[in-house]
C-alpha cells in the first residue's frame, strides 16, 4: 500500500482482546474511553475478528499472522496492522482515559508516547542509542503510515523466530522492536513522528492524584500485564525503569534527532 503520510489522523479507536466478552474492569475502562471520545468510531476486536480482517483485507499479511507463535504477538502484529489499514489511535483496554486526546493528535501523522526513561544500565542492557523506551500499548497515525509499514514488515522477517521468554516477544514484536526501529530508520523512511512526553499517556500511578498535573494526564497504562508467562513480584511490576519523568519536560521531543 504506497499513501502519503499526510493528512489527519482519523477519529477511530481500536482496541484488541482475544475474546468477545471484556472482563469486567476492562469493560469499565472502555467505557471511559468511549465517554470521553462521543464522536470518535470505536472498534473492539476479538481474535477470530482479527484474522479474519487480515486474511480478508491484508492477505499478503495472513502467513506472518499465523506463523506468530503466541496469541500476544498476533494481537501485537495486527494492532500495527489495522492501524496501517485504517488510521486511528490504538490504546490497550487496560488503559484508564481522563481526557479526549483529539489535541494529541492534531495536526500530526503519526503520533507516538515514551513508555519509560530509562536507568543508564538498562539502556545499555537493551542497547537503545537514547534512554527511552517507546510505548507499542498506545499509538495513533494516518492510514498508510510509512512508519508502521517498515514495522509490519520488520515483524515479518523474524515472526518465526521461537518466543521463549516474554523479553523474546518484546524483541520480535512488542516495545522493544518498536523502540529499535524508531532509533534505527532514517527520517525519509519513517516518515513524520511525534513524540509524545512520558506524563502524557503513561504517568507514574500517583500523577493523576496530583490537581496541578490533571490538564495534562490524558491517559495512564495500568500495565495488567494478562500475556505474561513469566509471572512479576508486585513490587517489580511497579518499580520505576527509569528516573520519574519531569511532567514539564519536552525533551523526548529530540528522541529522533
Amino acid at each position: 500500500m504506497d499513501r502519503m503520510s499526510s493528512g489527519n489522523i482519523p477519529k477511530i479507536l481500536h482496541q484488541l482482546w482475544h475474546t468477545a466478552d471484556l472482563p469486567p474492569r476492562f469493560a469499565e475502562w472502555r467505557a471511559g474511553w468511549i465517554a470521553n471520545h462521543p464522536t470518535w468510531c470505536h472498534r473492539l476486536y476479538d481474535g477470530e475478528a482479527m484474522r479474519r480482517i487480515t486474511a480478508d483485507r491484508a492477505p499478503q499479511w495472513l502467513a506472518t499472522f499465523d506463523i506468530l507463535p503466541r496469541m500476544i504477538q498476533r494481537v501485537d502484529f495486527f494492532r500495527y496492522l489495522i492501524v496501517y489499514l485504517d488510521g486511528g489511535l490504538y490504546a490497550d483496554v487496560d488503559m484508564i482515559s481522563y481526557l479526549p486526546c483529539d489535541a494529541l493528535l492534531r495536526d500530526a501523522s503519526c503520533v507516538l508516547s515514551i513508555e519509560h526513561r530509562l536507568y543508564r544500565q538498562l539502556q545499555t542492557e537493551l542497547g537503545y542509542r537514547r534512554p527511552w523506551q517507546i510505548a507499542n500499548f498506545v499509538f495513533a497515525a494516518v492510514p498508510g503510515h510509512p512508519f508502521l509499514a517498515a514495522l509490519l514488515e520488520a515483524v515479518a522477517r523474524q515472526a518465526s523466530m521461537p518466543a521463549l521468554s516474554d523479553d523474546a516477544v518484546e524483541e520480535i514484536t512488542g516495545p522493544r522492536l518498536l523502540t529499535r526501529l524508531a532509533y534505527a530508520l532514517p527520517a525519509e523512511q519513517r516518515g513524520e513522528i511525534r513524540i509524545l512526553p512520558q506524563v502524557h499517556l503513561n504517568p507514574p500511578f500517583f500523577y493523576p492524584r496530583l490537581g496541578p498535573l490533571a490538564h495534562i494526564i490524558y491517559a495512564r497504562h495500568i500495565c495488567a500485564g494478562e500475556w505474561r508467562k513469566q509471572s512479576r513480584p508486585l513490587n517489580r511490576r511497579f518499580l520505576p525503569k527509569g528516573p520519574f519523568p519531569n511532567p514539564f519536560s519536552t525533551d523526548c521531543a529530540t528522541l529522533l534527532d
